[in-house]
Parts: C-alpha cells; sequence; structure tokens
C-alpha cells in the first residue's frame, strides 16, 4: 500500500510539472516515482498522460540532417561554387524546414570559424535558425558585426538580435549597426553614413572575411522588408516590374543575377553588392520553392561561395537554370 505523500502542491499544474521532471528530465521510472510521492504506478502513468495531455511536457523529436550529395554537386559545379549543402526535407513544414536548414548551416559554418577574424550577418528566420542551432564555445577575439541596417520592432531575427545572440553563444565580440535598414529621405540616409560610429562598423563589415547571409525575395508573402513595413505590395510590384527576383542585403537583383537599379538604393543602410564581392567567403542560407528564383539569382550573381538550401528549391533553381539561362 503506498504511504501518504509527503509533497503537497499547491496546485494540480505543479504536481504535474513535478512528476514529469523527475520522468523525463532525471530519468527515474515510474516505480520510482510512485514511492517518492507516495502513489500507485498506474497514478503515476494517468499523470504523465495528462501532462502531455495539457501540453506540460511537450516532446520535440530532432531528427538527423539528411542532405542529397548529387544536388550539391550539380549546385557546385553549375554555378562554380566553393561548397554546397542540400537538405532532403521533402515532408517537412516550412517552419520544420527552416530549423533544419538552421542546422545544417551551422554545421556548415563552425568548421570556417577561426578566433580573430570578423564575420559580418545580416538578418532573417533562416539566420536566427542558425545561430539557434550553433553549440557554445569560446573565440574571445572573434568580431560578429551587424552589415545592414535593422528592421526595428521586437522582431528575433532581426540583425542586432543575431549580432548579440551570436556573440554571446560563440563567447565573441559584437559590432551593431545602430541605424534602419531604409530611411525616408536620401540626404538622411547620407548623413547617417557620414556618422563616425555607423562609417566604422560598416568598414569593419566590409573587411569580414566571411558573411552570413538570407536571400530574399519580392513575393510579398515571403517578404521581410514588408512584413517590417519598409515595403509596401505597390512597392513590390514596382521591383517585380523593373525584373527584380530577389536580394542579398536589401540589394536587388534580376534572374540572369544582375544589379536592379531601385528607388530604395541610397535610401538603404549596409553593405552593397560591389562591397560583398570583396568579402573572401560568402555563405548564403536559403529554402522553400518560394525562394527559388531569388537564389538563382544570386548563384548566378557571383556573389556566393556556399550555399546551403534544400531540395524543392535547388531542383527548382537547377531547373529554371537550364530553362532561362541567360
Amino acid at each position: 500500500m503506498p504511504r501518504k505523500t509527503s509533497y503537497p502542491f499547491p496546485t494540480r499544474e505543479e504536481l504535474l510539472a513535478y512528476v514529469a521532471s523527475l520522468y523525463y528530465q532525471r530519468g527515474w521510472d515510474q516505480g520510482r516515482i510512485a514511492r517518492r510521492l507516495g502513489l500507485s504506478r498506474s497514478m503515476v502513468s494517468r499523470l504523465l498522460s495528462e501532462a502531455r495531455r495539457r501540453r506540460i511536457v511537450q516532446i520535440h523529436i530532432q531528427w538527423p540532417v539528411k542532405t542529397v550529395s548529387p544536388l550539391e554537386s550539380r549546385l557546385m559545379e553549375a554555378f562554380s561554387l566553393q561548397g554546397a549543402r542540400v537538405l532532403d526535407a521533402e515532408n517537412s513544414s516550412y517552419r520544420e524546414l527552416l530549423g533544419q536548414l538552421g542546422r545544417l548551416a551551422a554545421m556548415e559554418l563552425l568548421p570556417h570559424l577561426r578566433d580573430g577574424m570578423t564575420v559580418a550577418v545580416t538578418w532573417g528566420v533562416t539566420l536566427w535558425e542558425v545561430v539557434q542551432a550553433l553549440p557554445s564555445s569560446s573565440y574571445p577575439r572573434l568580431r560578429i558585426v551587424q552589415c545592414l541596417g535593422a528592421l526595428g520592432g521586437r522582431q528575433p531575427c532581426d540583425s542586432p538580435s543575431i549580432v548579440r545572440k551570436l556573440a554571446e553563444t560563440l563567447g565573441a565580440q559584437g559590432y551593431y549597426l545602430h541605424a534602419p535598414v531604409m530611411v525616408e529621405r536620401e540626404e538622411v540616409a547620407q548623413r547617417l553614413l557620414e556618422e563616425r560610429a555607423i562609417k566604422e562598423v560598416l568598414d569593419l563589415a566590409r573587411s569580414a572575411d566571411l558573411l552570413l547571409v538570407g536571400i530574399g525575395t519580392t513575393h510579398a508573402e515571403a517578404s521581410s522588408l514588408k512584413r517590417a513595413g519598409y515595403l509596401s505590395d505597390e512597392d513590390l510590384a514596382e521591383l517585380r516590374r523593373r525584373g527584380a527576383v530577389g536580394y542579398i542585403c536589401a540589394r536587388y537583383l534580376d534572374l540572369k543575377g544582375l544589379p536592379v537599379s531601385t528607388p530604395f538604393d541610397q535610401r538603404t543602410i549596409g553593405l552593397t553588392l560591389e562591397d560583398i564581392r570583396r568579402i573572401p567567403c560568402v555563405i548564403a542560407v536559403a529554402g522553400g520553392l518560394v525562394k527559388a528564383q531569388a537564389i538563382l539569382a544570386a548563384l548566378r550573381s557571383g556573389l556566393i561561395d556556399i550555399l546551403i538550401t534544400d531540395k524543392g528549391a535547388a531542383t527548382e533553381a537547377l531547373n529554371l537554370h537550364l530553362r532561362e539561362s541567360p
């Protein structure tokens, strides 16, 4: 007969959490928990089931990251890349896809890091997933530099948040660009670019050994700049009319990979395409069919050295390349 419990809990939720922590975190079996709390094994089993049903316990399975080597080889050959990683994620939701891309990109990034180097980063949900997937390290002389103005608002995928988290995770130094990604007037942008603090950070970004970027699209449903309120549907339609299909660092490209002149160029605070071209190693992370045209534009631009993407986007980009060769 189980003894009366000597562990009273103010609420049932706290009891459920305590039982779940003993079982899932400390590895106790149900018999040991029952003896500890003076309960029957069947009661412990019911409490664990209730904890899962009420989402006090949420189980996440970390599937191994699978890649598609033939597609990686085709991308490297077609676009003269130093490297390519293609995620095999045909049955994943978009949210799951981003998480897996983040883990794959983190695995690719780690061997490139060394203490004393400078790493420039932009913003985006996919880059946030990369940062989340990196293990804690110690690179006290590594510099993490924000190379594009902030989106603003409370967005974890914004560039200051990414720089901060990346610097904390890697035990590195963070350098911040205290400016928005885009301003209303060209003269305002010019004054900001002349500010010593902003100029010094951008100069540091221009001298980076490695640039970690996402690839943006002009499709409204996947545009970070539209979500942040910098661009409207009309702005995006005008960009598409000019031939823009995607961007790197908020600088637009057409399907041939050529720069597209836009009304926003002189109002954007960040690296230019020519700045990017001079950085020794550019690692781009992007996925999803909606990004296929933008990925192809980035590949054709010659700006990217290493691409991390998924099977669907890689296949579509290569098919477009064959059909739409410049």
